[in-house]
Formats: structure tokens, C-alpha cells, sequence
């Protein structure tokens, strides 16, 4: 053979020989993971189906295939495998409210935040809610909590209250036209307190002549995102890559990153031209000891981002599921409106925030649509990082009548989490949970709501609560007050079912059947 002809053959066999090598090792790489993750790993003692713990394929196919359904197929491995269940190889489910302060522990008891989980967050991955670490959480919320204080919201009330009074006129006005999208309607109001008190200036979405412009739109395309950044993490980078040309992907989204990186530019050029904004959110946190790298245009903007999805869509859900409630069964306005009428004044001036807390009935319509908007829906999990978990609790398996015990320890540094979706529906402490109740919220002395309020994950629990829970409060109390003095009783449900305000699906955010045209209404 000559050498020419030689060469050819080892170059020829190469090829095939470097595939088969590839191919073997990825192969065998994927069996040893398999049978470490089913017998050898520190969770391989927690409950659960067995493709479940090996792999991420369940996960794959109920939330990126049949999209946002995986909350679902928890729900039933719960029935069939108890409180505790291994829904991933390193992630257990928790289905059992005793254990709420464990997981979602507050003090010097550190919870990281899962990896897999903040993929999601797509290009907010910089944002207090996205933070993986602990103790860089600690360090962005410190610089942040002031501003949502009981105190600070108390002081941004006034504003509150004429957007919301604006908000009423508006939908009085506009809404004889034509039926419109109530959860639209509403976001316009937390899009413009919450733009207002991070910038100074609000967007000015209330004092618009229609609907259109909103943040809705651009929310939801980032999040539908969710799923596949969860499971293609690189798409990420594709997105940052491309953000130049978000306008000609989408309009909504350039809306709102456009609007956000303009204003948050103007903060850092108001500050290198000498003028202090310390009373707006950004301001403050530009003027702040942050380290440098905490106070860039792309980490504020993550931030400001975040805060808008959680301020305007948690809001406007809530209240939606609300008034379709109210608007449905004349026996909860009529309630509802007497008591409100009560703390009016001769000039027909509501209260303060303090005062509208107070209302028992009032207080108990908005928890219950908390409880039936759910917040995140989406599980949310922690990493136990400085201790091991012990769990102990009793459960009754799917048509039995004995109950078992169940023990675990799980170990620390692996995720265990709830989902609000799952919890909200726990019949021992929510009978017919799924029947919009105020009055299971109602005691003598607030002690039952209490109790109920343990179990209510709607803003999370413990050390990572959402910070701007305080906000959303007063948001809610001021603006169902108004609707339920000026709006609903003009105001009546247009081609809307209890369909379109059930949880069917999630993407972060609870989501009804995919044919629902949302919650709609008509003034008459």
C-alpha cells in the first residue's frame, strides 16, 4: 500500500472512529448519571416516579410540550405518593402547610434559589427576585426594603388614591364604548405606581384616551419564554445578542425594556449631572453604597423589569378574579358595598389604607381572591444551604381511610419548594377550596384569619417575601373600595365564565383555559 493511499484510509477511518468514540462516551456518560440518580443519590429516599428522579423529561414534556402543565402532574404524584415527592432528580415537592417556615425560612437560616429555576428568569437574571445566592439576596433587598415599608407606602398613598379615582373615571367613560379587558384595565394602574415610585414619573397609562398601550403584552412575551430558557439556558444569551433588534421582533416587548433602559439611563445621567433623585427607587439606588457592578444600566434594569411583572400583573389578576366574582353574585356586593358605604365621609371620601383594613368583609374578599389568583403559581423553591431538613407529617393515600406516616430527612443543598396553585387547594384547611368564600376569612377576632393566612403563599413566605407586598396591599384596598362604590354597580360581566378565572395552566403566573378571551366587562 502506498502512503498516499494509507493517509486516505486513516483519514477516512478517523472520522467514523472519533463518532463512535463520541458517541459511546455521551452514551455511557447518560447510563452512569441514570443509575447514580435512581440509586446513589442523597434524594434517592424521597418518593416518586422513577423517570422523575432520573431524568428531566417529565418536566420537559408537562411544562415546554403541553406548556406550563407540570404544576398539574405534581398535583396528582402528591395523591399517589404522599406530602413529599421528587419531582426532579435534585428537587422535592412539598404539599404539606406545616412545613411552610421550614422551607421558606426567614432569619440567619439561608435559602438559596435554585439554578434551574432562575433559567427561567431569562435576561432578568440580575433581579433581587432571580438572585440565586443568599447573601447577595440580603444585600439587594436591604438597599430596597425601605422603599416598601408600611411607612414609605403610607407616604406614596395620596397618588394611590388619585390614580385609582382616575382609573374609575376612565373605565366609566371608555367602557360604555365597547367591553373591554378588566386585568388590562387594571394593570394600568399598577404600570403607573410602580413607574412613578421607581422613576419619579409615571408612564402616564391611566391618563391615556383607550387601553392600548400597556405593559401586559411585553410582560407576557418575556414570559412565555420561560420554559425553554429553563431547559436551553444559551437562548438567553441569543436574546442579548439580538436586543438591538427587539423592535423588529416585538413591539410590546421594545415597549417595555425600551421605556425601562431609557429611564434608567436618565437616573444615571441625573446623577453624573449632579441631580439627586434619593425619593424615587432608582435614585436611591444609584446614590447608594451598592458596589458598581450592582448599580449598572443592564443590573437596574433586570430589576425594574422584575418589580413591573410582579407589581402588575400580581394586582390586576387578583382584582380581576375578584369582580368577576362580586359582579356574579349579588349577595357579595351587596355586603361588600354596605360596609364601604359606612366608612365614606359627607363628602364621599374614602378613608385612609389604615382605615379600609379594618373592614372584616372587605379584608375578606381581597384574601380570597389572593388565595384564587394565587400570586406565582409556578412552584418556588428553596436551597437549604446550612442545614439538613427533617420532615415528619401524616398523610392518607388516594382511596384509602388509613393514614400513613411519613419521615425524610432531605439534605441541604438540594431544592425543596411549594406551589401556591397545589397549596391554596389543601381541603383541611381550605374546605371547597375551590368556591370563592369570604366568609371563611371571617372570625370575631381575626385569629381564624390568621391561622388561614399561614397557609396563603400568595407573596411567598420567610426570608425572600415578596418586598412589595405592603404596596400591593394598599394598591388592593384602595382601588376594590372605589370600584365597589363608583364602577360596579354600573358594571356587568360581558361573555365571561368562572372558566376564564380558574387555574388551568402556568407560566410563572397562573393562566385560565387557552381559549379564554380574559375577564371582560361592559359599563351600562
Amino acid at each position: 500500500m502506498s502512503f498516499h493511499k494509507a493517509i486516505s484510509h486513516v483519514m477516512d477511518y478517523l472520522p467514523k472512529s472519533y463518532l463512535f468514540i463520541f458517541t459511546s462516551t455521551l452514551v455511557g456518560y447518560q447510563i452512569f448519571k441514570l443509575t447514580y440518580n435512581l440509586f446513589f443519590h442523597p434524594l434517592r429516599h424521597i418518593p416518586g416516579p422513577k423517570l422523575a428522579a432520573a431524568t428531566y423529561l417529565e418536566e420537559f414534556y408537562y411544562d415546554v410540550v403541553l406548556y406550563g402543565r407540570y404544576t398539574n402532574r405534581i398535583k396528582e404524584m402528591h395523591e399517589q405518593y404522599g406530602p413529599l415527592v421528587r419531582i426532579s432528580p435534585d428537587e422535592i415537592h412539598c404539599n404539606d402547610s406545616l412545613f411552610i417556615d421550614e422551607i421558606y425560612a426567614g432569619g440567619n437560616r439561608k435559602r438559596d434559589k435554585p439554578i434551574h429555576q432562575v433559567r427561567g428568569s431569562g435576561t432578568v437574571q440580575q433581579a433581587l427576585f432571580s438572585t440565586i445566592n443568599h447573601d447577595v439576596h440580603r444585600m439587594r433587598r436591604s438597599a430596597l426594603s425601605r422603599f416598601f415599608s408600611r411607612a414609605q407606602v403610607t407616604q406614596l398613598e395620596p397618588k394611590i388614591h388619585k390614580l385609582a379615582e382616575r382609573l374609575c373615571d376612565k373605565i366609566l367613560v371608555v367602557g360604555k364604548k365597547d367591553p373591554f379587558d378588566v386585568t388590562t384595565a387594571y394593570s394600568l394602574l399598577s404600570s403607573d405606581v410602580i413607574s412613578g415610585y421607581c422613576f419619579g414619573e409615571s408612564i402616564g397609562l391611566v391618563a391615556q384616551k383607550s387601553w392600548e398601550p400597556n405593559f401586559r403584552k411585553g410582560l407576557y412575551a418575556l414570559l412565555n419564554m420561560m420554559y425553554y430558557l429553563r431547559f436551553f439556558p444559551l437562548l438567553r444569551y441569543m436574546g442579548l445578542v439580538m436586543a438591538p433588534f427587539t423592535k423588529v421582533l416585538s413591539a410590546d416587548v421594545e415597549f417595555l425594556i425600551g421605556t425601562i433602559h431609557v429611564d434608567i439611563k436618565q437616573a444615571k445621567e441625573d446623577k453624573e449631572a449632579g441631580i439627586i433623585n434619593e425619593k424615587t427607587v432608582f435614585g436611591s439606588l444609584i446614590e447608594s453604597t451598592l458596589p458598581p457592578n450592582e448599580k449598572s444600566v443592564q443590573r437596574l434594569s433586570d430589576e425594574a423589569i422584575a418589580l413591573f411583572i410582579a407589581a402588575t400583573e400580581t394586582i390586576s389578576w387578583a382584582l380581576s378574579v375578584i369582580t368577576y366574582h362580586v359582579l356574579t353574585r349579588a349577595e357579595i356586593l351587596e355586603k361588600l358595598t354596605a360596609e364601604v358605604s359606612q366608612v365614606v365621609d359627607d363628602k364621599g371620601e374614602l378613608p385612609s389604607w389604615a382605615a379600609l383594613e379594618k373592614l372584616p368583609y372587605l379584608g375578606a374578599v381581597i384574601y380570597e381572591g389572593l388565595r384564587l389568583s394565587y400570586g406565582v403559581a409556578s412552584r418556588t423553591s428553596r436551597v437549604p444551604t446550612g442545614e439538613d431538613l427533617v420532615y415528619c407529617g401524616d398523610w392518607t393515600p388516594k382511596g384509602s381511610k388509613t393514614s400513613t406516616r411519613a419521615e425524610y430527612v432531605i439534605p441541604r443543598g438540594y431544592a425543596i419548594g411549594m406551589s401556591s396553585a397545589i397549596t391554596h387547594h389543601d381541603e383541611s384547611i381550605f374546605p371547597d377550596s375551590h368556591s370563592f368564600l369570604p366568609e371563611r376569612w371571617l372570625d370575631e377576632r381575626n385569629q381564624h384569619r390568621k391561622e388561614l393566612d399561614r397557609s396563603l403563599l400568595s407573596f411567598s413566605k420567610g426570608s425572600r417575601t415578596c418586598i412589595g407586598v405592603n404596596l400591593a396591599h394598599c394598591e388592593l384596598y384602595t382601588l376594590l373600595s372605589l370600584l365597589t362604590l363608583r364602577v360596579f354597580p354600573r358594571m356587568k360581566v360581558y361573555e365571561t365564565t368562572e372558566s376564564d378565572v380558574t387555574y388551568d395552566h402556568d407560566i410563572f403566573n397562573p393562566l385560565p383555559v387557552k381559549t379564554s378571551k380574559g375577564v371582560r366587562a361592559i359599563i351600562v
